[in-house]
């Protein structure tokens, strides 16, 4: 009889870690999308000086060619970022 109530008390113990488990990974997962929701509004992507310049002669093309009215909010957001690069 001791041997069948070991067993039972091993399995209870293997149950309860396996639970504590999963609870741990779902929080975890949890805290990550919470994490990437709060960043996700106000992470700017760093793009290489490189790309950027690509960025700028393209935009500078449009607008001489009349393709694109620039707004003022771009304009700023550009001024933005060329100070955040540097």
């Amino acid at each position: 009889m001791s041997r069948k109530n070991s067993r039972t008390k091993i399995k209870a113990q293997y149950e309860l870690e396996v639970e504590k488990e999963r609870l741990r990974k779902e929080k975890l997962i949890k805290k990550r999308e919470r994490k990437a929701t709060k960043e996700s509004k106000s992470v700017v992507k760093k793009v290489s000086n490189k790309v950027l310049r690509r960025m700028r002669i393209r935009q500078m093309e449009k607008e001489s060619r009349g393709e694109m009215v620039v707004d003022k909010e771009d304009k700023e957001k550009n001024k933005h970022t060329d100070a955040k690069m540097e």
